[in-house]
């Protein structure tokens, strides 16, 4: 089934075309305004009047505002093809690819956060952002932590492949379901 998958959940912006079983991906990483590319990036990829059946989309958590821009040009685009969407979590679209059934998924956020949930026996906890001290002498990994933060993971980038993955296995339970409230998962700092 072709689609476009998207991912600016981060400080990369990646897009992918899924096509005759392929894929074309297109990404910048180290970037602070995902609206300059993604755009570029989806119009070269659907250039050649490639139909696409649905949209594949990154939610978050991660960068505030790298996904309201994800969301917000996926849904317009959405609604000029008449296609659904199919919302991911950063955290089902990195873990696909471990295979320890015990550790942390951590994305950086800011100064000592990040967003991240723990992963129990394969079964994923509750997402946070909170202090990354909670975690730090734990199995983890994730992406883009600073060097100075000392943190020991393992990096996974979050990639619109990933993301395309676990849409087409997700694809049956959204195709007939609104956009109207697919929204990204934004998350606060735990105050204490």
């Amino acid at each position: 089934m072709n689609h476009l998958a998207i991912d600016t959940s981060t400080n990369i912006c990646s897009v992918s075309l899924y096509c005759n079983n392929k894929y074309n991906t297109m990404k910048k990483e180290d970037i602070s305004d995902h609206s300059e590319y993604l755009p570029i990036f989806v119009n070269k990829l659907l250039s050649n009047d490639v139909k696409i059946n649905f949209i594949a989309l990154n939610i978050g958590p991660g960068s505030f505002t790298g996904l309201k821009i994800g969301c917000s040009f996926a849904k317009g685009l959405a609604k000029a093809l008449n296609i659904t969407i199919v919302p991911i979590v950063t955290f089902e679209a990195l873990k696909n690819e471990i295979t320890s059934s015990n550790y942390f998924l951590s994305i950086y956020s800011h100064r000592d956060f990040s967003f991240y949930t723990k992963i129990k026996n394969g079964v994923m906890g509750e997402h946070k952002c909170d202090k990354i001290s909670n975690f730090k002498d734990e199995k983890v990994f994730g992406y883009g932590f600073p060097k100075d933060l000392n943190v020991n993971y393992k990096e996974i980038k979050p990639c619109s492949e990933k993301v395309s993955i676990i849409a087409l296995e997700n694809y049956n339970d959204f195709k007939n379901k609104s956009i109207d409230n697919i929204n990204p998962i934004y998350l606060m700092q735990n105050s204490k």
